[in-house]
């Protein structure tokens, strides 16, 4: 706890969790307010399922490609611009909606995604780069902005560097997706209330100044890293696996200099598609993230998708109500909030290791419904499920950033999160066909015992148990050595150039 207490004591780091906090909130009232709405207007379910299909086709459509934008562009301008968008959309729809479901809301839904697709890899892109380095990682220059770090203090990309800077992203993920699910539990029920004593138009309107405080918290909390956190970093070699240092300094400008050159043209010339396939090439040339995600595809497809299938299924025929339905979801996600705090202060050679242990306990709350019927018991387990699932979440991302080169951070966490995401319609696809051959407890033991195998088996990889392989990807990736440097704005840069 002291240092999720420290990191927070870091005032723009705070602020980036504060902004993430509060898009939660604007990303549960949006369904809501669909949802409030079509029970207003009586809205047939296909409707409804037209409008959350929208939005989830939207972000699996583009969410590699946004990748490839966030290692082109500044990270922080495309997360502001995603929130400034989605304020304009939904002030939009406050405005001219009628309160029935209509193509303004399919056309809002679509950009809430598209969103959506930009705005969640670039927070695992921009948080390391704000934090304060510790005193483990050696001299820090004078400090300014009234005793607040500036880019001296910016921990190494390419995770270069001491054991306790590492330490320090692995607890950052952990704090800002324990903050994230917070919000995820409690933004519904606030929504629903808002919504419900207003209007939906009210809701909408709601939600787009949670985004709007969103953007001012990112922009503030990124602002002086815009010019200064590349500064250290610029003349840094990329680390790509374990044991890797950081090859020297150079100032900034230098860096843009040769970027202007082949590795700027070559920048300028790639394609998107092309770009973005580098980030998945980069996750398969690492055995233990290519054995990582084949991992994720096979839960969601196969275990994950059919069982969020079966579960209301199971949970009627065992005439339990839907508040019982209600309170295991419930237990579940406090679960995710508990593990996303865990999941940052797991560290050490077998961290890998003690991840997917965690993972596998999600197999046991699969099987849990079909081995009891008692509800304090099936939340206990959903609760352990939710505490595993989020703790490997973060333990992987943090090793994802260590092993991947700085310049694919972007590619790589949209990859990530595509191959976590794109297939888990087709999963719940699959359950809906099977629940028409087989009983919802089959599906569930067979989900559990899925689960537990496959984890068990990923354990067999000495550099999966440790997350971490100390090869570098191969230099083939398809995509340039260097990339235009994040210089801010002059302002910005007349700031920083005084710390120096």
């Amino acid at each position: 706890m002291r240092t999720y207490l420290q990191l927070l004591g870091h005032r723009r780091f705070a602020a980036l969790c504060f902004g993430q906090a509060v898009s939660l909130l604007g990303d549960a009232l949006f369904p809501i307010v669909v949802v409030v709405s079509a029970a207003q207007a009586g809205t047939p379910a296909e409707t409804i399922g037209a409008a959350f299909a929208a939005r989830f086709l939207a972000l699996g459509g583009v969410v590699l490609f946004s990748g490839a934008v966030l290692d082109r562009i500044s990270p922080v301008v495309a997360a502001v611009c995603a929130d400034g968008t989605r304020v304009a959309a939904l002030v939009a729809l406050a405005v001219f909606w009628d309160g029935n479901l209509d193509p303004l809301v399919l056309v809002v839904a679509v950009v809430i995604g598209l969103c959506e697709a930009v705005s969640e890899p670039a927070l695992l892109v921009i948080a390391p780069r704000i934090l304060p380095r510790g005193p483990e990682s050696g001299p820090r220059p004078a400090e300014s902005d009234g005793g607040t770090a500036a880019h001296a203090d910016a921990v190494p990309d390419g995770g270069a560097g001491s054991d306790a800077d590492e330490e320090r992203v692995t607890a950052a993920y952990g704090l800002l997706e324990g903050m994230r699910n917070l919000s995820g539990i409690f933004g519904p029920t606030l929504a629903a209330g808002l919504v419900a004593v207003f209007s939906p138009s009210a809701g909408a309107f709601a939600a787009a100044v949670a985004f709007g405080l969103s953007a001012a918290a990112t922009r503030w909390a990124g602002g002086r890293f815009a010019a200064a956190g590349r500064d250290d970093t610029a003349g840094e070699a990329p680390a790509t696996g374990a044991g890797s240092d950081t090859a020297g300094e150079a100032p900034a400008q230098e860096t843009g200099r040769e970027a202007d050159g082949e590795g700027g043209a070559d920048a300028g010339q790639e394609s998107l598609l092309r770009s973005a396939l580098g980030g998945l090439a980069v996750l398969w040339r690492i055995r233990w993230l290519r054995r990582v995600q084949l991992l994720a595809v096979v839960h969601v497809l196969f275990a994950v998708g059919p069982w969020m299938v079966a579960l209301p299924v199971l949970v009627i025929e065992r005439q339990h109500t839907a508040t019982v339905y209600a309170l295991v979801l419930g237990s579940f996600a406090a679960g995710t909030v508990a593990g996303a705090f865990l999941g940052g202060r797991i560290r050490g050679r077998h961290r890998g290791l003690v991840s997917l242990a965690l993972l596998a306990l999600f197999g046991l709350t699969a099987l849990s419904p079909v081995l009891t019927g008692s509800v304090p018991v099936l939340m206990a387990a959903f609760l352990v499920g939710g505490v595993g699932q989020q703790a490997f979440d973060v333990v992987k991302m943090a090793g994802l950033r260590r092993e991947v080169p700085e310049r694919l951070h972007g590619r790589a966490f949209s990859a990530d999160f595509f191959f976590s995401f794109a297939s888990l319609p087709l999963g719940q696809l699959l359950g809906a066909v099977l629940l028409r051959f087989t009983e919802a407890e089959a599906i569930m033991l067979w989900a559990g015992g899925l689960v537990i195998a496959t984890t068990v088996l990923a354990m067999a990889g000495k550099d999966v148990r440790e997350f971490r392989s100390g090869q570098p990807p191969a230099p083939d990736d398809g995509v340039p050595e260097q990339r235009e440097p994040w210089t801010g704005s002059p302002a910005e840069q007349d700031e920083n150039a005084g710390t120096r």
